[in-house]
């Protein structure tokens, strides 16, 4: 696999689950790291557990949804070396849940515009970097609900799959600009995202953050030449 040597990576979420397995991963190839999440405490573990393992890493606490922390936390990582090539899009939640006819409006909206406001904020502020440098790569870390139905989950499906034409819709435009935009969609993972409510598959049966973090690394390590536009990836039962 190549080095990412030199190369600055933002990832939203990095505090834990997929988005600190990726920071790990990535440094481990000599990526610089910088991590954006909402609590400082995971932030700060991860960063130093990247650090005590050689690796480079810097955090900045914002809320993805939060334009003016999330612009302070993109302006901070372009000051540490000049440079952003790789954003990983990994911040999200699950609120609303449950069927529609039962479902609180506001929970609703909130559940969508959190998982998908964020996206497009961090997008739109570290894309114009990318593009003045002519070369960048974006993952969006989605869900197997932006392409499948599962009753209950609305308001996080609808977000998902928003998401996911969003993906295309940005491919599309800066592809031919140097900056590669992918998507994955993992099934079942186990991470925080489920809680502790009734109803959660068997954990054990779920993919483990690491497995999904290294698929990211291998699509951003994809050769120039080729992009893996969107990735399914479920655990090895298929949906559970």
């Amino acid at each position: 696999m190549e080095t990412l040597t030199g190369q600055v990576a933002l990832i939203t979420g990095g505090g834990r689950g997929i988005g600190a397995e990726t920071a790990k991963q990535l440094a481990q190839l000599g990526a610089t790291v910088v991590l954006v999440a909402r609590t400082r405490a995971q932030l700060e573990a991860t960063a130093d557990e990247i650090r005590a393992a050689g690796g480079r890493a810097y955090w900045f606490a914002a809320d993805v949804s939060d334009e003016g922390a999330l612009r302070e936390a993109v302006q901070g990582a372009l000051g540490i070396t000049g440079n952003l090539d790789i954003l990983v899009n990994n911040a999200g939640f699950i609120q609303a849940v449950g069927p529609i006819e039962t479902s609180e409006p506001s929970e609703w909206w909130r559940t969508l515009e959190g998982n998908l406001k964020g996206l497009y904020l961090t997008t739109r502020l570290v894309l114009p970097t990318m593009l003045e440098q002519g070369r960048g790569q974006i993952v969006n870390v989605l869900s197997i609900a932006a392409a499948r139905a599962f009753g209950g989950l609305s308001a996080y499906s609808c977000a998902k799959a928003a998401g996911l034409m969003f993906t295309r819709i940005l491919a599309k435009e800066v592809r031919k600009r140097g900056v590669r935009v992918m998507a994955i969609l993992p099934g079942a993972v186990d991470t925080a995202i489920w809680g502790t409510g009734e109803g959660i598959p068997e954990r054990e049966k779920m993919i483990r953050p690491s497995s999904v973090a290294r698929l990211i690394v291998q699509m951003l390590t994809t050769p120039p030449d080729a992009t893996v536009d969107e990735l399914w990836v479920l655990p090895q039962e298929g949906v559970l």
